[in-house]
């Protein structure tokens, strides 16, 4: 069977050895989602891929795919963007390294999603312009779980199901995915606590267009509480621990 060549925008998302000068590389695409390709002889290459298979890079590609093949041919890729101070600084690599890890948790082959996708690019371009890091992966995280289909529900509590209101007190049960007031469970305070500030912040996360998302300010108590909630939230979705926020959490202050 023929394989014809095609092109799309990709991100990569990770690169391992294969063989003697071979590199697998796997991709997140705008047009098809993730994907696994082979890029014949690129630990040897002088032209084709020199300097264009690294993490996190922003690349136009053209592959080749035949209908009963998992694995591409990568043919060739043109550099759109390195995001090289990504990779030249150790808490925005720690940082984009989580961001990398969820994509490779939740983005599926031939499975495209274009917001996803913007999302993924904004990330890297506010980390590479040096943008608060923390900030940067927070309002990723909110905007990501919304997109694969698991949005916070920040509006009213779980249980009565009155809207939010300066009166109660809140925490956020990663389970529902959804807040609790202290009226319906007077000590859930005391384990994922959510201040007014937070909700309020988070839920404009949820809605703002990308294009002003990075226009939102988060620091001290209100930056420390999204962040572990995130990462709990994380956790309990795909059930299961995000290697890179071992070293990311250094970064993070209360």
């Amino acid at each position: 069977m023929v394989a014809y060549a095609r092109e799309t925008d990709a991100i990569v998302l990770n690169c391992t050895e294969h063989g003697e000068s071979d590199l697998i590389v796997t991709l997140f695409c705008r047009d098809i989602g993730r994907l696994s390709a082979i890029a014949k002889g690129a630990r040897r290459s002088k032209k084709r891929f020199t300097n264009k298979l690294e993490l996190f890079s922003f690349l136009h590609i053209t592959y080749q795919q035949k209908a009963n093949r998992t694995l591409a041919f990568l043919v060739d890729a043109e550099l759109h963007t390195s995001f090289l101070r990504i990779r030249q600084n150790l808490e925005l690599y720690c940082i984009a390294s989580v961001i990398r890890e969820f994509l490779l948790n939740g983005v599926r082959e031939n499975e495209p999603d274009e917001q996803i996708f913007r999302l993924s690019l904004w990330a890297l371009h506010n980390l590479d312009q040096r943008q608060p890091p923390i900030t940067v992966l927070s309002l990723f995280l909110i905007r990501f779980f919304d997109h694969i289909g698991y949005r916070p529900d920040l509006q009213s509590c779980a249980r009565c199901s009155s809207q939010v209101s300066m009166r109660n007190r809140y925490s956020f049960d990663t389970t529902s995915g959804r807040i609790i007031c202290s009226n319906c469970h007077p000590h859930a305070h005391q384990s994922w606590p959510l201040s007014h500030g937070t909700i309020k912040i988070l839920r404009l996360a949820q809605d703002q267009p990308i294009e002003r998302l990075h226009r939102l300010k988060m620091s001290g108590n209100i930056l420390y509480e999204t962040i572990l909630l995130l990462q709990e939230y994380g956790n309990q979705l795909f059930q299961r621990d995000i290697i890179s926020w071992k070293l990311a959490r250094t970064f993070i202050k209360k």
